[in-house]
């Protein structure tokens, strides 16, 4: 499978296609009720069309399984960059937060909500970034397959 320029924006809409479907099988409950969770959606989608940008120009060879590992790679790495950089909280030290009223029994804090994140991602993004890159081979494979009997 080599993808060249025309293809590309064939394989950025499988990228596109399959992370919507897969924030919905996530968040299925919840995604229409929460407002917060439809941003989130978006982000996933945006981050996985930005790395699928950079995972295609990095890609050199015709094997789906390389696609998918250079996808999984730069999309990790966007990942870990935007949470340690802007979501991490360097200076918690586990207390409970000062404007947090007394009735209030559970809280999230920043550095949880990244491991919580980072859990995900390490369960979901290995299987969707497989899924992407052996569609994308089917698909590419079926159309030079037709260019070629044409």
């Amino acid at each position: 499978m080599k993808l060249r320029d025309k293809q590309f924006w064939l394989y950025e809409a499988v990228v596109i296609i399959c992370s919507a479907i897969s924030m919905v099988i996530l968040w299925a409950n919840h995604l229409f009720h929460r407002l917060f969770l439809i941003y989130l959606g978006a982000a996933f989608c945006s981050l996985f069309f930005i790395g699928g940008i950079m995972a295609w120009k990095l890609y050199k060879g015709n094997q789906w399984w390389k696609l998918a590992g250079y996808m999984l790679l730069v999309t990790t790495v966007i990942l870990v960059i935007v949470l340690f950089g802007f979501v991490w909280d360097w200076h918690d030290i586990g207390g409970r937060p000062a404007n947090l009223p007394p009735d209030v029994g559970t809280y999230i804090t920043n550095n949880e909500l990244v491991g919580i994140l980072i859990l995900l991602w390490v369960i979901v993004a290995p299987i969707l970034s497989c899924v992407i890159s052996y569609i994308t081979k089917l698909i590419i494979i079926y159309h030079v397959g037709e260019k070629a009997r044409h």
